[in-house]
């Protein structure tokens, strides 16, 4: 008997721990970031771009954990996936500013249409915490969607 009660302890703390480290792991780091929006360009090309768009939508999804998540848009500025802000889907962005007035998503789009990747910074309201801070996001493009992720700097 005690040697059953002990084995459920240790199981149960073990099944605890990978979710303690996730949440004590707090914003995700930049190689983190790069590897979400790489496994979400694979999951684009591995299940079309309707299921891949559902599921970057898809707020509990594979792509949304708290401060980490995907967001997609289109090569014109118009958010095709937001997991978090739903009510930007559909909307062409392009004339958005942050907080500090810049144009990121212009400045996204046109720095998209020269290079296949790269690292854009501006100032958003973070999910978790709720606070106005920096942000620091990579960027792919793949099939004419601009497929993002960000972490919060400070």
């Amino acid at each position: 008997m005690h040697t059953t009660l002990k084995s459920l302890l240790i199981a149960s703390m073990l099944s605890v721990l990978p979710i303690a480290g996730t949440l004590a792991a707090g914003a995700p780091s930049k190689d983190e970031v790069v590897a979400v929006v790489k496994k979400a360009v694979a999951y684009y090309q591995a299940n079309g771009k309707d299921k891949a768009l559902a599921e970057f939508n898809n707020k509990e999804g594979l792509f949304a954990k708290g401060e980490d998540y995907v967001d997609v848009h289109d090569i014109n500025g118009t958010c095709v996936a937001h997991p978090i802000s739903p009510a930007k889907v559909g909307l062409n962005r392009l004339d958005q500013s942050d907080s500090a007035g810049k144009f990121y998503v212009k400045d996204l789009v046109d720095a998209a249409k020269q290079k296949p990747s790269g690292w854009i910074e501006y100032v958003m309201k973070n999910p978790v915490s709720g606070k106005l801070q920096n942000k620091v996001a990579y960027w792919e493009v793949h099939d004419g969607l601009i497929f993002k992720a960000g972490t919060y700097t400070d």
